[in-house]
């Protein structure tokens, strides 16, 4: 079926990164070209290649004698060059990043360091009050170090302290866990994804098989750091004699500034990129530019001819995750074809997927089911969770938990989740997360939190809330509520909407609450519900 679709010369297995660890081709793309940028921050910061390569090595030096093989290490930090700094000096000491998103409150965070045990956390000062709250509940943890003073020396008191760890000589495998990222849940809080060298070598050497870049190009990166984008696209950049361009965070009325002060050419991006950057007055510098691909999770079908006739570059949906990698693209020699059609694409070379119903069988074309998905270096595991690794991989194949419709020509479109989850922003949120706080409130009963459709965002969160009894709105207002979560979630997991319900909940037989039945109840779900961004006067 798929036959008469390819991404054509895609070249061999491994043709495009022959490394067998990540720190070996940090320190080749380094010293191969030592004074070219490794890293550009949007403010004007730069770091050669042969000064990123030392901040790693040294700082790699100091950890050596904290850390051991396979030790958890806990990053909470901003878009700031020493997260990365970070990040490769646990790696080439063999330990494993453990990412915490930087705004996370104590619940989002309290879970991650329980979960994963760090001997070790490195936080900037904005998130050490966090980590030094949490400090008591996790026994583990011998040693807060904190991101400090100007950028880049934010670690520079440490890097002085201690001998270069070489890279040219650190003993990393293969199979050594580099990093943990927590996934939203159906049903329960996050899970640790674990990824090894393996990972990262095969998302590459797929990513330049797919479309080919050299010493001309520079990745945009719009993307919180704790994200494994933002380092995808920084050892990219590594690989193929590149630099990283590095925003603080996005923004629409800088985005277009920063593409043509630093000659960007490529944006990884996510969420709603796309319609903010077509909220923008067009004009005359809309093709201003060097800029010669997009590549977006998740493409706005009603939005995709708009950017390609307006901003003069082609946008390929990719379809990927943290468990699978590259999953499925639009080959670029399609992009022109498929521009508004919807299309996820077809499968990365190597990679199988299946469309199957709820049984694991296959299903016919035209008809939707869950991709399962198969190929060299998916995830390792999911920490702590032997048996929710064993359920996301029977049969040898990866659940992604994803609705897929395969045509008769084999072109893929994502319809939705099967999984109880809120993508907001690009943001995967946990419902059931969002809920155990909420039911925490003393006077809160029951709850239940769905997404309902966003046309910036994608998805927001709404909370339907049953108040115990004695209890009214008057008692429990919704401003209440907001400010009790805004101690314990993450902003982008904060409830948009709220709708007070006076009755039970319709409930399933194992007296779960049966959340088709609320999608069910009215066509315009956030009609008569209280709204947060219209009493805070943001949009």
């Amino acid at each position: 079926m798929t036959a008469t679709l390819s991404h054509g010369d895609a070249g061999k297995p491994w043709s495009a990164i022959p490394f067998q660890d990540v720190i070996a081709l940090v320190h080749k793309g380094c010293v191969e070209d030592p004074e070219r940028p490794a890293l550009i921050i949007e403010d004007g910061l730069t770091l050669t290649r042969r000064e990123f390569l030392e901040r790693c090595e040294r700082f790699a030096g100091y950890l050596s004698s904290r850390v051991q093989p396979g030790d958890n290490v806990v990053v909470m930090l901003d878009n700031r060059v020493e997260f990365m700094v970070a990040l490769f000096g646990i790696i080439a000491n063999r330990a494993t990043l453990v990412s915490i998103a930087p705004t996370a409150q104590a619940f989002d965070a309290g879970h991650i360091m329980k979960d994963s045990s760090p001997v070790l956390a490195i936080a900037g000062t904005t998130q050490l009050p966090i980590v030094e709250q949490l400090k008591p509940g996790c026994p583990s943890l011998k040693e807060i170090i904190v991101v400090d003073g100007d950028e880049p020396d934010g670690l520079g008191r440490f890097e002085r302290a201690s001998a270069r760890l070489d890279f040219g000589k650190a003993k990393c495998k293969r199979e050594d866990y580099t990093t943990v990222y927590y996934t939203s849940g159906t049903t329960g809080a996050p899970k640790g994804c674990i990824l090894d060298h393996g990972w990262w070598l095969r998302v590459m050497d797929l990513d330049q098989r797919l479309f080919r870049r050299g010493w001309q190009d520079r990745q945009l990166c719009c993307l919180p750091f704790y994200y494994a984008d933002p380092t995808l696209q920084l050892l990219t950049s590594l690989s193929t004699r590149g630099t990283m361009i590095a925003m603080r965070r996005f923004s629409v009325s800088r985005f277009w500034d920063v593409v043509r002060k630093y000659d960007a050419t490529e944006i990884l991006s996510i969420a709603s990129v796309p319609a903010l950057l077509l909220k923008g007055e067009p004009g005359p510098q809309d093709r201003d530019h060097r800029m010669r691909l997009a590549i977006h999770a998740g493409l706005p079908a009603e939005l995709h001819r708009q950017l390609v006739d307006r901003f003069g570059f082609h946008w390929l949906d990719n379809y990927g995750s943290t468990e699978g990698g590259i999953m499925a693209r639009v080959p670029f020699a399609m992009a022109e074809e498929l521009v508004g059609k919807g299309s996820i694409g077809i499968e990365a070379p190597e990679v199988g997927m299946r469309i199957v119903d709820d049984e694991d069988r296959d299903v016919k074309p035209g008809e939707i089911g869950e991709a399962l998905i198969k190929g060299a270096d998916l995830f390792r595991a999911y920490l702590n969770r032997p048996d929710v690794t064993d359920e996301a991989m029977r049969g040898g194949w990866y659940h992604s938990g994803d609705l897929i419709r395969r045509d008769e020509r084999g072109l893929m479109y994502f319809v939705g989740r099967k999984k109880d989850m809120i993508r907001r922003s690009g943001e995967n949120i946990a419902a059931a997360q969002v809920e155990a706080v909420l039911r925490s409130h003393p006077k809160i009963l029951e709850v239940a939190v769905i997404p309902v459709p966003d046309q910036l965002r994608g998805e927001e969160v709404k909370a339907y809330v049953q108040l115990k009894a004695g209890e009214t709105q008057g008692s429990l207002p919704p401003e209440e509520i907001i400010a009790f979560c805004r101690g314990q979630l993450s902003p982008y997991k904060i409830p948009r909407y709220i709708e007070y319900r006076t009755a039970d909940f319709e409930r399933t037989p194992s007296m779960k609450v049966q959340k088709q039945a609320l999608l069910k109840e009215k066509t315009d779900l956030i009609a008569g519900c209280w709204d947060r961004d219209a009493v805070e006067g943001r949009r």
